[in-house]
C-alpha cells in the first residue's frame, strides 16, 4: 500500500495532472457558490399566502369582547362605603401620633437646668439646632475622630451615653440617666498651652483655709489697662500671651489642681497685676480650674466680664486677686 500511495503522489506531482486537479476544485467551488446564491434569492422572494383549508378545525378561535353598552353599571355608592382611602373625619390616629410627638418633645424641656459639665473625653466641634424643641445634629470629637450624631444616637464614650438635646452653643448628654452638658469648644493655641502637662514640685497645703488674703487691684488704673490688654490678646492673638505670662498645668496623683503662672519677658507688668512667680491659680470668677471641661466655659465668660477674680495658692496661703476689666474704668 505504501508503494501505491507513493506512486499516486508522484502521478499528482506531474504539472499536467496538478493543473487539471486545480481546475476541478475551482469548478466545484463555483458550482457550490451558485447554488447558495440561488437558495438565498428564493428564500427572500415573496410568495403567495397559504390559504387555510375549509375543513381545518380551530381549537381557540379569536373572539371579540362584548359591547360595553350592555355591561352592568358601576355601583359608586357601594365603593364609597368601602372607604378605600380612609374614613372622612377619622382623626383619632393622627391625634394620637401628634400627642406622642408632643410628649417626646416635652420630655426634653429644661433638662439642661442643673446639669453639670461632663467629664467624658469628648469635644463638641459644631452644632446644627433645627428648632426650639431640642432636635438637631452635633459634630463630636472622640480620640481625634469626628462624627455627626443626631438626638437619640449613642456616643462612643462611656457606656450608654446618648445625645439627648441640641442647643445653639451646647448639647445635653444622657449619661446613664444623668444629664451632662458639653459646650462648644473652639481650640486655639492658648488651649494647647494650658492643657500641656508640666512637672511640678511638691505642693504645700495652705494654712489659711477659708480666709484668703485679699489683693484688690480694681482701682489701679495701670492694672486695669494691663488686664484689658491681656484679655484682648486672649481673643485676638492667644499665642502672644506666651510672651508676657507662662502657664503650666499642675497635677497631683493624676488629678488636675490648677495652673501655675510665671512672668514672661516683662516681670514688672506681671507684678503690677498682683501676681508672683509660682502662683497656682485654682479658679477664676468662681469657675474651678480642676476640671478641663470648664476651660470653654471660662473662655466664654471672660469675653464679657467686667472684672476678674483669681483664687490662687501662693506657697502655704490662699490669695484672692481682683482686677477690673471694665473699659470705663
Amino acid at each position: 500500500m505504501g508503494a501505491s500511495l507513493e506512486s499516486a503522489a508522484h502521478a499528482l506531482a506531474e504539472p499536467a495532472r496538478a493543473r487539471r486537479l486545480r481546475q476541478l476544485v475551482i469548478a466545484a467551488l463555483l458550482f457550490w457558490l451558485l447554488v447558495s446564491v440561488a437558495s438565498l434569492f428564493w428564500s427572500l422572494y415573496p410568495t403567495e399566502p397559504v390559504g387555510v383549508p375549509a375543513d381545518l378545525e380551530i381549537v381557540n378561535p379569536v373572539t371579540r369582547a362584548p359591547n360595553a353598552a350592555g355591561s352592568a353599571p358601576v355601583d359608586i355608592a357601594r365603593l364609597q362605603e368601602l372607604h378605600l382611602f380612609g374614613e372622612i373625619g377619622a382623626d383619632e390616629p393622627v391625634a394620637a401620633v401628634v400627642e406622642a410627638v408632643e410628649t417626646v418633645d416635652a420630655s426634653r424641656d429644661g433638662i439642661e437646668e442643673g446639669a453639670r459639665e461632663t467629664r467624658l473625653q469628648l469635644l463638641l466641634r459644631g452644632v446644627v439646632a433645627s428648632t426650639e424643641d431640642g432636635l438637631g445634629i452635633a459634630i463630636i470629637e472622640h480620640r481625634k475622630k469626628q462624627a455627626v450624631y443626631a438626638v437619640g444616637d449613642e456616643l462612643p464614650e462611656g457606656s450608654k451615653v446618648v445625645l439627648a438635646k441640641v442647643m445653639p452653643r451646647q448639647v445635653v448628654l444622657d449619661n446613664n440617666g444623668t444629664y451632662e452638658l458639653l459646650s462648644l469648644f473652639e481650640e486655639n493655641e492658648l488651649d494647647a498651652q494650658l492643657t500641656a502637662a508640666a512637672p511640678s514640685p511638691r505642693i504645700a497645703q495652705p494654712v489659711n483655709h477659708g480666709a484668703p488674703a485679699l489683693v484688690d487691684k480694681r482701682n489701679d488704673a495701670t492694672a486695669t489697662e494691663l488686664a484689658q490688654s491681656y484679655r484682648d490678646r486672649l481673643y485676638q492673638n492667644p499665642q502672644s500671651l506666651a510672651e508676657v505670662v507662662s502657664v503650666n498645668a499642675v497635677r497631683r496623683d493624676g488629678q488636675l489642681l490648677g495652673y501655675r503662672v510665671s512672668p514672661g519677658k516683662d516681670k514688672q507688668q506681671f507684678a503690677q497685676l498682683g501676681f508672683k512667680a509660682g502662683d497656682l491659680v485654682t479658679s477664676v470668677n468662681g469657675i474651678d480650674l480642676n476640671d478641663p471641661a470648664n476651660t470653654m466655659r471660662l473662655y466664654q465668660t471672660m469675653r464679657t466680664a467686667s472684672e476678674a477674680v483669681f483664687d490662687l495658692q501662693r506657697g502655704d496661703e490662699l490669695v484672692s486677686i481682683s482686677v477690673s476689666l471694665d473699659q470705663g474704668e
